[in-house]
């Protein structure tokens, strides 16, 4: 008797190649368009986001100098944890919805894929925090903010939907947008983000909702 031998099947042209490419495509795109992305996410950290905009208007910009620093640190850290927490909890509601796991191999390379994005945002952040002679400093942070968002989504949308791919550019052009006009020239910084990490999101989630599923 002959051991068994495994079985190895050898792409012989071109365009069998291509098909091996086109099934596995495929197979991707079914894997993401069941995925565990919620539209209530979307909405939820679009709406934190507005709140701390709301905040950062009437009460930061109010207070004095050196609190109003403080302050700026103290909303927005909370506006991110929050928005982490908000995302965790109705992408676990989710993928029990759709029968999968918040933590699946996909998942896990959509986490990879975010990380140097995000790091970079707390880099800047802590760069800001750490040099208090940069009294207004902060408005700069929110184009910063912006374009690593951007880098994190653009990376995240080479593993998911088409949808994230196309958040990711509205915000790198928002960012850009942001940073290299002067201030006040057609919306002031902050407005800017109401609109992206506010509006952007909302828009986003309810598509996402609607298109998918919540």
């Amino acid at each position: 008797m002959h051991p068994e031998r495994p079985v190895f099947r050898i792409v012989t042209s071109a365009g069998e190649a291509e098909e091996h490419l086109r099934v596995i495509r495929q197979a991707m795109e079914r894997s993401t368009r069941h995925s565990t992305l919620s539209g209530f996410s979307g909405v939820a950290v679009g709406l934190l986001a507005l709140a701390g905009c709301a905040l950062t208007v009437t009460v930061v910009r109010d207070a004095p100098y050196p609190v109003s620093r403080y302050l700026f640190v103290l909303v927005w850290g909370s506006v991110f944890l929050l928005s982490l927490l908000a995302d965790y909890a109705l992408t676990k509601r989710r993928a029990a919805r759709v029968g999968k796991t918040a933590f699946s191999p996909l998942g896990k390379h959509l986490g990879r894929a975010a990380a140097p994005g995000l790091l970079a945002a707390l880099v800047f952040s802590l760069f800001y925090v750490l040099h208090p002679g940069l009294r207004d400093g902060y408005v700069y942070l929110n184009g910063i903010w912006m374009v690593c968002y951007a880098m994190s989504l653009l990376s995240v949308g080479m593993f998911s939907l088409r949808e994230v791919s196309l958040l990711g550019w509205a915000f790198l052009v928002a960012g850009a947008t942001t940073l290299l006009l002067p201030m006040n020239f057609i919306v002031t910084p902050m407005t800017m983000m109401a609109l992206t990490f506010g509006g952007f999101h909302i828009f986003y989630g309810l598509w996402m909702g609607r298109k998918y599923g919540w």
